[in-house]
Parts: C-alpha cells; sequence; structure tokens
C-alpha cells in the first residue's frame, strides 16, 4: 500500500471519528440539555428512543459520508454486497445470535453462588413484553445504524494498521467513550467514585467484545452477520439488565461479563473453531 493512500486513510478515519461525535453528543445535547448530557439532571423515560436514534445517527450518517467520499459509488456498491453476505456458515449465525445471550446468563449463573443481589431485571419486571419487545427493537436499531459505520468502514481500514486485537480494543475503546453520555447518570451508591464507574464501564465489556465481532468479521465478510451480532449485543443488554444499581455491584457484573467474554473467546479458537487457519484467526 503506498504511503499516500495510508495517510488518507488515517484522515478518513479521523474525520469518521469525528463527525461520528459530533453528530451523536450534538444530538443528545439537543436532546436532553447540558444537565442531561453532563449527568446533573435525571433523563424522563419519555426522552429514551429519541436519545437512542441521536446516538445510532452518528455512526451511520457519518459513515455514510466517508465511504461516498472514499471511492463514489462504487464503495456503496460494496457496502452493498458486504451487506447481502448472508450466505454463510450456520455456526457464524449461532455466533451472532447466541454469543451475547450466552454470555450474560453465565454471569448471572456464576455471580448468583456469591450474592444474591444478581439477578436480570426480566425476573421481576411486570412488563416482560415491553422489555422483550424494546430490546429487541432498540437492538435492531442499533445493530444496523452503528455498523454502517463502525464496521462498514472503520473496521477495514483499522484492519489495514492493526491486527484483529488491536483493531478491537482501538475501536472497542472509542466505542466505549462515544457512549460515556449515557453513562453520565448512573449511581454508584456510594460505593465507588463515579469516575471509576465510568472507566469500569467504558473500557471493559464493549472492547472485548469488539475484539470478538472483529474476529468474526475477519472470517465471514460479512456485514449481515456483524449487525446481527450487535442486534443480539444491544438486545441482550437492555432485556438482560441487572436489577442492582449499587456501584460495587455494577463494577463486579462488567468484570465477570468481561472476563467470560475472553473465555469465550479462547474456546473458539482453539475449539469449535481449530480447524480454521490459526494466523488468520490470531486474537493478537
Amino acid at each position: 500500500m503506498k504511503n499516500s493512500l495510508g495517510i488518507r486513510t488515517k484522515y478518513l478515519l479521523l474525520i469518521y471519528f469525528l463527525l461520528t461525535f459530533l453528530i451523536s453528543w450534538t444530538g443528545l445535547i439537543f436532546i436532553m440539555g447540558i444537565d442531561g448530557f453532563t449527568g446533573n439532571k435525571e433523563i424522563p423515560d419519555s426522552q429514551i428512543p429519541l436519545l437512542f436514534l441521536a446516538m445510532c445517527a452518528g455512526p451511520f450518517i457519518a459513515g455514510l459520508f466517508v465511504i461516498y467520499f472514499e471511492n463514489g459509488k462504487a464503495s456503496f456498491l460494496q457496502l452493498k454486497t458486504r451487506i447481502g453476505k448472508w450466505n454463510v456458515s450456520t455456526r457464524w449465525y449461532m455466533i451472532a445470535l447466541f454469543s451475547a445471550p450466552l454470555l450474560f446468563a453465565l454471569t448471572y449463573l456464576l455471580l448468583s453462588f456469591f450474592s444474591s443481589n444478581f439477578s436480570p431485571i426480566l425476573c421481576s419486571t411486570d412488563n416482560l413484553f415491553f422489555l422483550i419487545l424494546g430490546g429487541i427493537l432498540g437492538g435492531i436499531v442499533a445493530g444496523f445504524f452503528e455498523e454502517i459505520g463502525w464496521t462498514g468502514f472503520a473496521i477495514p481500514k483499522l484492519r489495514l494498521h492493526f491486527s484483529i486485537g488491536a483493531t478491537g480494543l482501538i475501536l472497542g475503546v472509542i466505542w466505549g467513550i462515544w457512549h460515556m453520555p449515557l453513562f453520565m447518570d448512573s449511581n454508584p451508591g456510594g460505593d465507588v467514585p463515579l469516575a471509576i464507574l465510568l472507566i469500569i464501564k467504558l473500557v471493559t465489556h464493549l472492547p472485548a467484545f469488539r475484539i470478538l465481532m472483529v474476529w468474526v468479521y475477519e472470517h465471514t465478510q460479512s456485514l449481515w452477520i456483524i449487525i446481527l451480532m450487535h442486534m443480539s449485543l444491544t438486545a441482550s443488554t437492555m432485556i438482560f439488565q441487572p436489577t442492582t444499581t449499587k456501584g460495587m455491584d455494577i463494577v463486579v457484573f462488567n468484570l465477570m461479563f468481561t472476563a467470560l467474554i475472553y473465555v469465550f473467546m479462547v474456546i473458539l479458537r482453539y475449539l469449535t473453531l481449530r480447524h480454521f487457519d490459526t494466523t488468520s484467526a490470531g486474537l493478537s
């Protein structure tokens, strides 16, 4: 690859990330005000759908912009081809759809041996139907609109310079920081300083799960599969969210969930997918 192309790629990536944050965060400020954005005001439930759409608009619009800027209509045709690549092995559908709910279930199972504080909200809610429906709808929106940018553009560009693991880690941290305004109203319950709680939320399971997503994309080159995988993660996060709101409980939950993601990746690499080339499948 020529150096000029490398420089251009870096600038396009920078433009993409800046536009993503600018569009998403501007939308959040417009909807909930600066006090809500900084966590100084509680966000009413009625605003949540609008906040969700504002966040998703960032990676989607920014992604379409840089994709078109790079190579015009030809880039859109390539994007359409990757979205339409649905004819992949069933194992990838299984991984995409069931990794997140399986890992959430294992997290609750293991933590339940140590404390009765950990249980999913679906076990106590009176609106189970709406919880599940909201999770599915939220997953569909987040999966499609976000991955047009994250995997439709950013992942292939990062992979030109970084390994699978480094690519997933870089984008995962950015992905976590991008979510930060949605975590600013977190109540640590006095157990953990808010700054530490935010760091735990931003740099634990999101980078870990993004590494898994990059690894799956490396094998399938299917944007459709990654959209499904993101749908499953978002839906599972909404449906299986813990009932506990205490700071230390949230920290423990996130650390356990993150650890299980890495264990899951090791299992997939050395057992389930052992017949694939270990060089191209490497996580480092």
